[in-house]
Formats: structure tokens, C-alpha cells, sequence
């Protein structure tokens, strides 16, 4: 019993404790719960604020979105008009940008016209002085249309005797021979007496027609119009071997037999034997050099005849020029006179004289390129050739007309267009080799012309004695320019 008091007084005393305990426990809950709903309470205030600025800055962010669509409708719209205005702008300034460089293209070629005019004015000028002159010299020099006359008399009644031997001898042949000679004798006293009638009739019409003027002209132009000629010969030949090679297919020894002799000797005849065996035994795929330079020859050759020759209506007839080297000064003048009056009642039509110099000229390029081993026919060189370079060949053959009245009309007489003529041997004193590698001495026994390439010009002599000075050495291609070439 006696132990059992403490024991509750113990009790009690924790139970009161416990309860102290429970009691601030309880004031501590009431605490957070009464800190808990303050704090609930302030959330809820700040969460409708927030609420409330997140509303507001919607409306503002919609707000500054149409605001920023207008802005950017408005700049768009801006941006489009200032790219209009920027093309037009553009499109001007283009146009003003063309017209300005015509009108400067424009300004230069009138400024050149003009400089060259004013070149050609001052060369004419200086023409025209040279031209005054070697007329004065000539004046003083030359003899009068009487003596002239007289001269001319003199060289027909020596014809006239030489005719009269040519009857005789006529007259004592025998049979056919006899008969053919009496008919070549009536032939020639007819043409003699007819060339004698219009020498009395337009030889006093001479000097006041070939001494115009308005139509003289010197050995420089004739020169500078070779030099000219030969250098547009040189680049067509170039041009047309190098299109024909690509064109068509070549092969050494397609032309045989018969075929062979007779094509070979036609364009022999023309550009000389010895490059015709060159053409027929090189190869000319690869390099058309031999093809060049023999299309040179064929062309330099007819151009060289055409230079001279007075062609009648239909390029087959031709008034002959007379080899005047051992003749006096006054018949090369008269036989001048004479041919130019005559060549006017010939009826020259220069459009049919050009236009079948251009065919005859493309038919011998047509043969050599046959000669070389072309696989295409005649008929299809000669297209080819007309379709691509008719009017080339046009061009050359007007130059040589041209060259032809320039000759005619010069003050200078005695002018003599030349080619060398192949297996010539070689001399630097009257012609220039144009293919010249450095490495032949061409002044030697075996240094032979194999062709020629350019025209030049000769002037001859106005004594009796023959020769005369070289105003242009023509150029040729020697037989050493085949060593190269393969085979």
C-alpha cells in the first residue's frame, strides 16, 4: 500500500504532464492551422492578382500582334512600291545606259571614218603629188602623137612585109598544108588590116582618155593592191584546206590508172608536176599544208592571168598582151592605147566575168583536192566549196579584175603582173621564199621553186634592151618545204 502512493503520485504528476505537453501541442497546431489559412488567404489574393495580370497582358499581347500586323502590312505594301519604283528606276537607267553606249559606239566609228578619211585625203594628196609630177616628167619625156603615128606606120608596113612572105611561103607549101597556110593568111592580113583601121581611128582618142584625171593611177597603188590580194589569197587557201580536211576524209593513191594520168597532167599543168606528186603521195589528215599552198598556187595563177588579160563576154576569149621587152617605148604605149580602146567594143560583162572566174577557180580546187585523195566526188567538193566559200572566192576574183583596170589606167607603164614558175631555181634577187624555215641554203644548184604562192610585180625596162626592175618580188614554196611532212 505504502508503495503504491509514489507509484500514482508519479502517474499523475506524468499524466499532468502529458497533458501540459498535449495542450501546448495542440496551441502549436493551432498556430500553423491559424499561419496556414493567413498564408492560404494571402496565395489566393496574389493567384486572382496574378490572374488578373496575365489577362491584362494577354490583351496587350493581342494588342501589339494586330499592331505589329498592321506595321507589317503597311512596311510590305512600302516594300512593294519601292520595288516597282526601283525597277523602273533599274529599267531607266539600262536604257539610258544602252543609248549612251550606242551614241558613244556611234561617236567612235564617225571619229574613225573620219580619221581615215582624213588618212586617204592626205595619202591622195600625196598620190596626187607624185602623180603631177611623174606627168610632168612624162610630158617632157614622151614624144608627140605624130611621131608616135609615124612609128606605128613604120611597125605596120613591117608587118605588112611580113605577111607578104608568109603568102608566098603559103603559096609554095604543098596539099592540105598549103591550103591551111593560105587560110591562116587571109586570116591574119584580115585581122591585120582590121587592128590597123582601129589604130588609125582611136589612137589620137588615147591621150585624153588614159590620162584623166579621175582615172590615173600609179605602180604604188598596184603594188599595195598586190600585197593586199596576196594576203587574202594566203588566208582563204588557209581557211578552205583546213575546212575541206575536217569535211572529208583523205586517202594517198585513191586516184589510179587512166583517172590518175589525166587528172594528175590537167592540174600539173596549173600548179606544176612536182607538187601534184607531193599531193598524191603525203599524208593530208592531220596537216593540210600541201592542200594549202597548192590552192595558193591554183589560185595566185588564174588571179595573175586576170590581173592582165582583157576576157570577152563569157571569160573564154581574151585580147592578148604583146611581149614589148625589145620594142621601143612608143609602141608599148601604142599597143596600150590600142588595147584599151579595143577592149571596150569586147562588151565586158564584170558580173558573168566574176561569176565564172569563181567557177573555174573552185573547179581546180575541187581536181587538187582530188589529186590529194579526197574520198568525195567532184560534184560534192565543188558544193562544198560553192555553199561555203562562193563568196570568197567572189572577193578574190573582183580584186584581180580590180588590179586588171588599175593596171590599164596607170601612169606608169610597162607593169607586168608574175608568178615563178615552178622548178625554177631559186634566186633571192627576184622573189622571196614564203615558207622559209631557216634551215635551206637557197641559194644552191638543188634549191628548186616547187610552186608559186604570191604575184608580184615587174616594170619593164623602156629601152630596147630586155629586163626591167622587180616593184614586188613575187613569193614561191620551195621543194624543201615537203621534208617535214610525213609520208
Amino acid at each position: 500500500m505504502g508503495r503504491s502512493v509514489p507509484r500514482v503520485s508519479r502517474l499523475s504528476k506524468l499524466l499532468e504532464e502529458a497533458k501540459q505537453e498535449n495542450r501546448r501541442f495542440e496551441e502549436q497546431v493551432q498556430s500553423l492551422l491559424n499561419q496556414s489559412m493567413t498564408e492560404t488567404s494571402s496565395l489566393q489574393s496574389k493567384i486572382a492578382e496574378l490572374r488578373q495580370r496575365n489577362k491584362e497582358a494577354l490583351a496587350e499581347c493581342e494588342r501589339t500582334k494586330k499592331e505589329k500586323e498592321d506595321v507589317v502590312a503597311t512596311l510590305t505594301k512600302k516594300n512593294d512600291a519601292i520595288k516597282a519604283t526601283l525597277q523602273q528606276q533599274n529599267q531607266e537607267m539600262r536604257q539610258a545606259l544602252e543609248e549612251l553606249n550606242r551614241s558613244s559606239a556611234h561617236a567612235q566609228a564617225e571619229l574613225m571614218d573620219a580619221r581615215n578619211a582624213l588618212l586617204v585625203c592626205r595619202q591622195q594628196l600625196t598620190q596626187s603629188s607624185a602623180q603631177l609630177e611623174s606627168l610632168r616628167k612624162e610630158q617632157t619625156a614622151r614624144m608627140s602623137l605624130t611621131d608616135r603615128v609615124a612609128v606605128l606606120e613604120a611597125e605596120l608596113k613591117a608587118k605588112d612585109t611580113e605577111l607578104a612572105e608568109v603568102k608566098k611561103l603559103s603559096s609554095q607549101a604543098k596539099s592540105a598544108n598549103a591550103a591551111i597556110s593560105r587560110d591562116d593568111s587571109t586570116t591574119l592580113v584580115q585581122e591585120f588590116n582590121n587592128i590597123r583601121a582601129l589604130l588609125a581611128n582611136c589612137i589620137p582618142e588615147r591621150p585624153a582618155g588614159m590620162f584623166s584625171a579621175s582615172t590615173m593611177s600609179s605602180s604604188n597603188e598596184v603594188v599595195s593592191a598586190l600585197r593586199k590580194l596576196n594576203s587574202d589569197i594566203h588566208q582563204d587557201a588557209t581557211i578552205m584546206a583546213e575546212y575541206m580536211a575536217e569535211s572529208f576524209g583523205f586517202e594517198k593513191g585513191k586516184v589510179n590508172g587512166n583517172e590518175e594520168t589525166a587528172l594528175f597532167q590537167q592540174v600539173g599543168t596549173t600548179i606544176g608536176p612536182g607538187l601534184v606528186h607531193f599531193l598524191g603521195t603525203k599524208n593530208h589528215s592531220e596537216d593540210p599544208i600541201l592542200i594549202q599552198i597548192a590552192f595558193q598556187t591554183h589560185i595566185a595563177r588564174y588571179l595573175c592571168w586576170l590581173s592582165t588579160a582583157w576576157i570577152a563576154s563569157g571569160g573564154k576569149e581574151r585580147l592578148g598582151s604583146t611581149d614589148q621587152s625589145n620594142t621601143t617605148q612608143t609602141v608599148t604605149t601604142a599597143w596600150s592605147a590600142l588595147s584599151h580602146i579595143l577592149s571596150k567594143h569586147l562588151q565586158f560583162d564584170d558580173a558573168q566575168l566574176c561569176s565564172a572566174t569563181a567557177s573555174k577557180i573552185i573547179a581546180g580546187l575541187a581536181d587538187i583536192l582530188l589529186v590529194a585523195g579526197c574520198d568525195g566526188t567532184r560534184p560534192q567538193l565543188c558544193d562544198a566549196l560553192k555553199q561555203k566559200f562562193s563568196e570568197k572566192v567572189s572577193l578574190l576574183a573582183k580584186s584581180g579584175m580590180r588590179i586588171n583596170k588599175v593596171i590599164a589606167n596607170s601612169i606608169d607603164r610597162g607593169l607586168d603582173v608574175v608568178v615563178i614558175k615552178p622548178a625554177t631555181l631559186f634566186d633571192s634577187t627576184c622573189m622571196d621564199d614564203g615558207y622559209d624555215d631557216g634551215e635551206h641554203d637557197k641559194n644552191t644548184m638543188n634549191n628548186r621553186v616547187l610552186c608559186p604562192t604570191d604575184i608580184g610585180l615587174r616594170q619593164r625596162s623602156k629601152g630596147p634592151s630586155s629586163g626591167g626592175r622587180i616593184l614586188l618580188k613575187p613569193k614561191i614554196a620551195l621543194e624543201s618545204v615537203v621534208d617535214n611532212l610525213d609520208d
